[in-house]
């Protein structure tokens, strides 16, 4: 059950932050002794393009932001608060700062001298940064511990679990100066717990996120709330329990993914666990205004976006939907599809510890490559 877990919550963690690759190559990092190799690799089979290559230390290291002329990229991940500034075209570093405990989860870049990013440390922090002269400009702690980060426009959007404890869950919304207001999210709970039982399994639960434009959607078991980001107004609306499963006093711990899709909808994933098994919910589609869900693939772990398209994964074949949840295709029945990255056009379907890859062009519906790598490789294209 623990291992289900694992993968559920890095699914969920990978779910909606694909980025756009530049052509015909993009960003990998190459995981070995020493140090993650950062260098710009071909899409379609993730060999080396070109000779440069920064080390740039231990895992993980995730493109948080890129500079409004698309120079330079910030790379956060890490112990201490590790940020690392990178020229994009020759891979050269340009400077390294240590924000403080925790790792750097996301950033808005709103202009050349200032980037705002979210330390997920304890407490998180909100802390802008003048890019040109490395320093930090200021900082603001947040109450709590940060479970979800997302970019909404020119906003910084994470969601706050009470410390040590299972308890009303907030929303704080962080703007490009670095100030933040937090709203309470009605009836959702998130965080982690102790087991009620000695020696029984810990409590947690992690509701899902996603923005769009001026609102963000907070999603539980049972229901969501839909945030408006200018007045901070909260309207929370029940989910169709005709198609969605409730939660139950068995049920010691649960999380939710999701993305937002089109015209006041967003796609769900997630799981449930009981303490002796862990149940997937499948990825749905649910309608902001109503509540009402509509599954899409029941066997499914997790899903992300892919531009226009909607990849549910995990648990079966790789199924890609339209935005309205119509079919397109389904591919690599019998392959283990539970890690999938977006990079562009292409999603990378891993397996082997990161070492073997199906290349499935998002667009067009057809694997165009089968990679392999020496070492365990992560797509990090900006």
């Amino acid at each position: 059950m623990r291992r289900l877990l694992t993968g559920l919550l890095l699914a969920a963690a990978l779910a909606g932050t694909a980025t756009a690759a530049q052509p015909g190559r993009v960003l990998a990092v190459e995981w070995q002794a020493g140090g993650g190799k950062l260098r710009w690799v071909s899409p379609t089979t993730l060999r080396p393009v070109g000779s440069a290559v920064l080390n740039v230390g231990g895992a993980p290291a995730n493109v948080v932001a890129v500079s409004p002329d698309g120079a330079v990229a910030a790379i956060g991940g890490g112990s201490r608060g590790r940020l690392r500034f990178v020229r994009l075209p020759d891979l050269r570093q340009q400077g390294l700062l240590w924000l403080g405990h925790g790792a750097v989860s996301e950033a808005i870049w709103g202009s050349p001298d200032r980037l705002t990013v979210l330390l997920a440390g304890s407490p998180p922090q909100a802390i802008v940064v003048d890019p040109s002269a490395r320093a930090v400009l200021h900082r603001r702690e947040l109450p709590g511990v940060a479970l979800t980060t997302v970019r909404a426009g020119n906003r910084l959007l994470t969601l706050l679990a009470p410390r040590d404890r299972i308890g009303p869950a907030r929303l704080a919304v962080i703007a490009a100066d670095g100030s933040a207001q937090t709203v309470a999210i009605p009836g959702l709970t998130a965080g982690w717990g102790r087991s009620a039982t000695p020696g029984g399994p810990s409590k947690f639960a992690s509701p899902g996120l996603a923005a769009q434009g001026t609102h963000a959607v907070v999603l539980g078991p049972e229901s969501l709330v839909d945030v408006d980001l200018h007045t901070l107004a909260t309207r929370e609306q029940r989910l169709d329990t005709r198609t969605t499963a409730r939660a139950n006093k068995f049920v010691e711990g649960w999380g939710r993914s999701t993305v937002w899709l089109q015209r006041g909808t967003i796609a769900s994933a997630g799981w449930s666990s009981s303490g002796k098994e862990t149940r997937v919910t499948g990825v749905r589609i649910v309608d902001v205004a109503t509540g009402a869900t509509r599954m899409l693939d029941a066997k499914a772990s997790s899903m992300q976006r892919a531009g226009s398209t909607l990849l549910a994964h995990g648990n079966g074949p790789l199924r890609a939907f339209q935005l309205d949840g119509t079919l397109r295709y389904e591919l690599l029945g019998g392959t283990d599809t539970g890690y999938v990255q977006v990079a562009g056009r292409y999603a990378y379907v891993g397996s082997g510890n990161s070492t073997r890859f199906g290349v499935v062009d998002v667009q067009t519906g057809r694997v165009v490559g089968l990679a392999r790598t020496a070492k365990p490789t992560t797509v990090v294209s900006p």
